[in-house]
């Protein structure tokens, strides 16, 4: 079968699930390590963290339906707390923590690829309506530089895209900025030593994408730096 942006099936049967594992970096062996499962199983969710909680919101569900819902985890007690749903139901988007908020970006409600944004205050567990993203995208990355969120690549439910935009909090904008050199969704970014690195990822006709761009916002400009030795999508990028 030839794969797409928004197939779900990679290698072996994905399907949600509620468990949660940690890992103990300060131990000298290494090792994994169960914790409290999820009140709500799901995958294709987003994940991120405010002043060291962990927030997770929408996803796929056991029945393969979008969802809303989210939760937090509290350490000390092991325990998951629910939290007031997103307005939309999403997975495949990118949610971002910034100046003490959540921002859901984009994704894939079922039926479309979204552009909205919504902006969770944590403090009053309340959503709202921001800005939306200038183009539609899901399976795409959102990373924050220099106080700015930028959105990268993604599928619009047409193509695989090269763009690229940033969302200024303080006047509620979006602007494009410079395009990567590359198409692709599925891809992984964070941010090292002040500049946008992006890894990997699956183009339009479902080839992978094995260079690695890096964009500095001095210049706008996107430069191939290098690439993966092996085929990767669906992965994570972390910056030490």
């Amino acid at each position: 079968m030839e794969s797409t942006s928004r197939d779900l099936q990679t290698d072996g049967d994905e399907t949600a699930t509620n468990i949660v594992y940690r890992m103990k970096l300060k131990e000298k062996v290494l090792k994994w390590e169960k914790i409290a499962s999820m009140n709500v199983k799901r995958y294709v969710f987003g994940a991120a963290v405010i002043n060291g909680v962990i927030f997770v919101f929408g996803g796929v569900d056991k029945d393969s339906n979008a969802i809303s819902s989210g939760e937090y985890y509290v350490v000390p007690l092991n325990k998951w707390i629910q939290l007031k749903p997103m307005k939309i139901a999403r997975w495949g988007h990118c949610l971002v923590a910034h100046n003490g908020h959540l921002y859901s970006l984009g994704g894939y409600d079922g039926i479309q690829e979204l552009c909205s944004v919504e902006r969770y205050d944590p403090s009053s567990d309340e959503w709202k309506d921001v800005a939306s993203m200038k183009t539609p995208r899901s399976l795409f990355t959102a990373v924050v530089l220099n106080n700015v969120i930028y959105a990268i690549g993604g599928h619009d439910g047409k193509q695989t895209l090269k763009s690229v935009e940033k969302y200024n909090a303080d006047d509620d904008t979006w602007v494009y900025v410079g395009n990567m050199n590359m198409e692709r969704n599925c891809h992984a970014a964070c941010v090292a030593q002040n500049k946008i690195y992006v890894v990997a990822g699956v183009d339009s006709n479902g080839k992978i994408v094995k260079s690695i761009e890096c964009y500095d916002d001095q210049t706008d400009k996107w430069s191939v730096v290098g690439e993966t030795e092996v085929e990767l999508y669906y992965h994570s990028l972390v910056a030490v």
